[in-house]
């Protein structure tokens, strides 16, 4: 596989965790939504400026101290993996570049792990 269909990879794996944090947001005490990918204006720097947002927004949430520094950290290891895709695409699918997306997404998906087991609502 080349570096830009390793690129392209990333890239979907990184469409998969935004729709992710989008369900863990639902959960919180008071949901903050984000747009959907399936919304016709939805596009990556629209998706970054929601996630800044709801980064934001969740500073004046009621959660614990646990729950609240994963929540952060996970949005802004997306923030952090979407930057690097854009340079990679900008600038050149860099091996680095990409292992470090990889490495990004690994973190994004352990903290989404985390969060989801102390937010999942309870099933009957």
């Amino acid at each position: 596989m080349d570096n830009h269909d390793q690129l392209d990879e990333l890239s979907i794996a990184l469409l998969g965790a935004y729709t992710r944090i989008g369900k863990l947001l639902g959960w919180l005490p008071l949901p903050i939504g984000i747009p959907s990918i399936k919304d016709e204006n939805w596009s990556g720097p629209l998706a970054a400026v929601a996630i800044d947002r709801a980064r934001i927004a969740m500073r004046d949430l009621p959660l614990e101290r646990v729950l609240a520094g994963v929540m952060d950290k996970l949005l802004l290891e997306w923030l952090t993996v979407r930057d690097l895709g854009v340079m990679a695409d900008a600038l050149g699918p860099d091996e680095w570049r990409l292992e470090t997306m990889a490495y990004g997404l690994l973190r994004l998906k352990n903290l989404a792990d985390i969060a989801e087991t102390r937010l999942r609502p309870s099933e009957d």
